[in-house]
């Protein structure tokens, strides 16, 4: 597995798209933060809360980057060809998922750069919102990889992904609403389970930590860390049960 993981990683790191990535994430985090480019509802807000807003990008960032080259692993016969040569869909599942999840870790860095370059200090008080958000998006790739290696066609992983993420995005405006209603008819322990159901959404997670939501839709950075840990396992159980007697096309 570690020399699949090593042959993603190469091939990712010379990806333009992915290296385009990265300079985007670092030059946006930069510009928002420091309000060189002005986003009209975040010029007020304080520094910190302007750089943590630019990390709901790496959410939509991953949403076509792991279809489009998963799919491509499938459509171009690569996976076929890593089983005739040996490996396992299983050893091919983690390997991608961890090249996925260095990925992240990478652009994550390039994050941090620019807020820091813009002045902001990321492990101030909002630390604990950028390592749930951090957990948040490893937990959303365990999604996505999922999703792509099941379903595997390319055209329907495109589709699949922009439906998620478009619902990921309505659970956020519904849930908002919702929240408020349950708690404003004082229903406290129905609007603590939907406020958990709010945060499996990695885009709920963000919400929640932004500000711009009330306090009640956060329940918790150690629970916002279980969720992400508890839908990433449910993620590898789910990608990784039966592939032996499934057959690749």
């Amino acid at each position: 597995m570690i020399k699949l993981y090593k042959a993603y990683m190469t091939r990712f790191l010379k990806s333009i798209y992915f290296i385009g990535g990265c300079i985007i994430a670092l030059a946006v985090t930069y510009a928002v933060t420091g309000n060189t480019l002005a986003v009209p509802f975040l010029v007020e807000s304080d520094i910190a809360t302007r750089m943590f807003f630019v990390t709901a990008a790496m959410v939509a960032y991953f949403t076509v980057f792991i279809p489009v080259f998963t799919g491509a692993e499938y459509s171009d016969g690569t996976i076929r060809n890593k089983i005739v040569a040996g490996f396992s869909q299983r050893q091919i599942f983690f390997s991608l998922y961890l090249a996925y999840a260095s990925l992240a870790l990478i652009m994550w860095v390039c994050y941090l750069i620019g807020g820091i370059a813009a002045g902001a200090n990321p492990f101030g008080g909002y630390a604990a919102g950028n390592i749930a958000m951090l957990f948040a998006v490893m937990a959303y790739i365990a999604f996505m990889q999922t999703m792509a290696f099941r379903l595997t066609k390319m055209a329907a992983v495109v589709i699949a992904a922009g439906f998620t993420f478009m619902t990921c995005f309505n659970m956020v405006l519904f849930g908002n609403a919702i929240l408020m209603v349950l708690y404003d008819s004082e229903l406290y322990t129905a609007g603590y389970i939907a406020s958990l159901v709010y945060n499996i959404n990695a885009l709920g997670q963000w919400f929640s930590n932004t500000g711009f939501s009330d306090d009640y839709a956060n329940p918790g950075t150690p629970v916002q860390l279980l969720l992400s840990v508890i839908i990433a396992l449910l993620m590898f159980v789910i990608g990784t049960s039966g592939l032996k007697k499934r057959d690749v096309i």
